[in-house]
């Protein structure tokens, strides 16, 4: 899940066009993906997820901070797994492993890849702008087709339009024949190299 979310973040880079239309272009996503990636030296950002199956809740705190070239790095602050700090050392690899793209290309090109696949793989349509926590998104949907199976995830996701990066995304799939409800948010966004000062998570783990 860690480098997948990462993984949204570039792919999604690519799929900003004209409302109401469907984004079928999978080369003219590919090359945007990997532009973007060139320009991003990393991001951070707090994310809250929030998992859901029947009359059961699960929410989780976590700093994220992703160093292009080096590292994935997350802290966990509320959960299951709080006060534990995940470090996920050349991301890429990790999330391309098992993938279609070629393991041994650059990562802009390995992203701009997965981003073509999940565009052909995906009905994904630009639904238009509104406002979330006072930024400016673009909100897409994201559907399967018709043949895929009911495991894998229909989504919308709000892409900042100026940051280029989700702010949020809602995702619904069967598992074990019940339906799961995930929203993931992003926020305190910040772009460029993450800070390397130590700090204590709320779990109280060092990172």
């Amino acid at each position: 899940m860690l480098a997948g979310v990462v993984g949204l973040v570039f792919v999604t880079a690519g799929c900003l066009g004209a409302p109401g239309t469907e984004v079928d272009d999978a080369d003219a996503v590919a090359e945007q993906v990997e532009s973007r990636y060139e320009r991003l030296e990393g991001f951070q950002a707090t994310m809250v997820q929030r998992v859901a199956v029947d009359n059961e809740t699960e929410t989780t705190r976590a700093t994220v901070a992703f160093e292009k070239g080096e590292s994935l790095r997350v802290a966990y602050e509320t959960g299951p797994k709080a006060g534990e700090v995940t470090v996920v050392e050349n991301p890429s690899a990790k999330l391309f492993s098992g993938e279609r793209a070629d393991a041994d290309a650059e990562p802009a090109a390995l992203y701009g890849t997965v981003a073509a696949d999940f565009v052909r793989d995906n009905d994904v349509v630009f639904e238009g702008t509104e406002q979330l926590d006072g930024r400016p998104t673009a909100v897409f949907s994201v559907t399967p087709p018709d043949d895929a199976t009911t495991t894998r995830p229909e989504r919308r996701i709000w892409v900042d339009v100026e940051q280029v990066v989700p702010r949020r995304i809602e995702s619904t799939w069967t598992e074990g024949g019940q339906q799961v409800n995930e929203t993931i948010r992003f926020e305190n966004v910040s772009l460029g190299v993450p800070a390397t000062d130590t700090v204590t998570t709320t779990g109280g783990a060092t990172t």
